[in-house]
């Protein structure tokens, strides 16, 4: 069980929308807050406690850089916000282990097997959710991909193991496709490792349920929503409750 300690000094780092929504709520909790930002890029500083000046952009994904920070300004709570170094397990373990910082969001252990989609895969599987056939090795070689597609039937979707935010993703409908489409994969993917299942073409629907835990032991969920209108495998808009009729069937699960 996590330790309970209430939020001293909290740094967010992110910026835009994302630290303003933050700050919002900081204000109404009166959270100290330091935010980061860059000489071109300080319009979500306004209403911050104090802002820290970074290099350059790059530097809100220094891990390294961000620890120092911390150490310097006694901050004892991070809040990374969404993309950046929210779904890094590196980043959170860090933070707890070299500068006994929290971070608000999944530990590490989860990050860890959230963040690969192999491990995910095998978690859902033993959660006893439904998937659909996959490549159960992460792989670099074209010919395993081939060899997949062949037994499961086109199309299929081709994913980088470690993509995100929907880089890596390929879908594959014939087998003069595959070549390129894994080569694309694997530039997309840090690891150089692909996997590829059978892909969801029609009659889908991508849904999500949002899960909150305080550390303690305390897991709500938030109910679902639904992502389905896309464009190059991103959300474009998300609404709730999703346009599924059968409201059985959200109940059931």
């Amino acid at each position: 069980m996590a330790e309970i300690r209430p939020i001293k000094r909290l740094l967010i780092a992110n910026r835009g929308e994302i630290a303003t929504r933050i700050l919002s709520t900081t204000r109404e909790l009166s959270i100290p807050t330091y935010t980061l930002h860059t000489p071109s890029d300080t319009l979500h500083t306004h209403h911050s406690t104090h802002s820290i000046a970074l290099p350059s952009p790059s530097s809100y994904l220094d891990i390294s850089h961000l620890i120092t920070l911390v150490k310097h300004y006694a901050i004892d709570t991070i809040h990374p916000g969404y993309g950046f170094l929210s779904e890094s397990a590196e980043f959170s373990q860090r933070m707890l282990t070299e500068a006994n910082c929290h971070v608000i969001g999944p530990g590490p252990a989860i990050l860890s097997r959230t963040g690969d989609k192999l491990q995910a895969r095998a978690l859902a599987q033993e959660c006893n959710v439904p998937v659909l056939p996959a490549l159960q090795n992460p792989t670099s070689s074209p010919s395993d991909v081939e060899t997949f597609a062949q037994k499961v039937g086109y199309p299929i979707v081709v994913k980088a193991v470690d993509g995100g935010g929907g880089r890596g993703i390929r879908i594959v409908y014939q087998s003069s496709e595959l070549e390129r489409s894994v080569s694309l994969a694997l530039k997309e993917s840090p690891s150089t490792l692909i996997f590829a299942e059978k892909a969801a073409i029609s009659g889908y629907r991508h849904i999500e349920v949002q899960i909150i835990g305080d550390g303690t032991g305390a897991v709500r969920h938030l109910w679902e929503r639904e992502c389905s209108i896309q464009r190059r495998f991103q959300k474009v808009v998300e609404f709730a409750p999703s346009s599924l009729a059968n409201r059985r069937l959200q109940e059931e699960h």
